[in-house]
């Protein structure tokens, strides 16, 4: 349920006064995001399906600097929980004029499967967060939405160059790149949907590598690092702000190079 929201003190900022949910936002990227949004004047609200504590934290540690934030737990591949999620949004802020759709099914079991041990099951488990969960959310948000709003999706360079590991991630990933220009079309002009399109990121799915293959993932990238949460977030608060007034359907690439050749 979404605790009680409190008096947003950011006298400035692109996003000021705009409701706006970020799905998986206890933790990583989601976490980095809904951060920024807050502090460019958002009344943010922090979803989580079992990271409790952290979205808690985060909430806390917001409304701690004079930020506007709450919490609601949601599985958003689960359509009942999903459509509960919105309702309360209704209840308590009666509009939304923005969604960041960034949760994701994480084990490192499935990411390191190679196709021929892959199961279908597998495919359903990432599916089912990322594609369905992005999808859902965006259906049921939309009623919220007036005039001007924004939904940003997250995806991944290897929707586009395929990979060895981590194909149901890409299949979902390539996925919800097809659904946000479906989206943007559709939605155009009352709504903008657009995608970041992520290389590698800092993140928790690091630890799932060995050292050995970090540092030839990052021979890859021309940066000669791997990204920041916080150079994510940056990215999807220009695409929730006016700042992107007229870009709508289009993909974002934050990878520092790496995916030059795709382009």
């Amino acid at each position: 349920m979404l605790l009680p929201q409190v008096v947003n003190k950011s006298l400035m900022g692109k996003l000021r006064d705009r409701v706006i949910l970020v799905t998986g936002a206890s933790r990583g990227i989601g976490r980095a995001i809904a951060r920024a949004v807050a502090e460019e004047g958002a009344r943010v609200i922090i979803n989580y399906k079992s990271s409790a504590r952290e979205a808690e934290e985060l909430m806390l540690e917001l409304r701690k600097n004079g930020l506007d934030a709450a919490i609601v737990r949601a599985d958003v591949s689960r359509e009942d929980e999903v459509r509960s999620m919105f309702e309360l949004i209704r209840r308590d802020y009666g509009a939304l004029h923005g969604i960041v759709n960034n949760a994701g099914h994480g084990s490192a079991t499935i990411w390191n499967r190679g196709f021929h041990e892959l199961t279908w099951n597998d495919f359903e488990e990432v599916i089912n967060v990322d594609l369905k969960g992005t999808f859902l959310c965006s259906k049921f948000g939309i009623e919220l939405m007036g005039d001007g709003g924004s939904i940003v999706n997250v995806a991944s360079i290897t929707a586009r160059t395929g990979d060895t590991t981590g194909i149901p991630y890409l299949i979902a990933k390539s996925g919800i790149i097809a659904l946000t220009k479906s989206m943007a079309l559709s939605l155009a002009p009352r709504i903008r949907v657009n995608a970041v399109v992520l290389g590698s990121i800092e993140t928790g799915w690091v630890n799932w590598l060995g050292s050995d293959e970090v540092r030839k993932l990052i021979s890859y990238i021309p940066m000669g690092r791997l990204g920041k949460p916080e150079e994510v977030a940056r990215a999807v608060v220009f695409l929730l702000s006016d700042d992107s007034s007229f870009i709508t359907g289009h993909t974002v690439v934050i990878d520092g190079g790496e995916c030059t050749a795709c382009d």
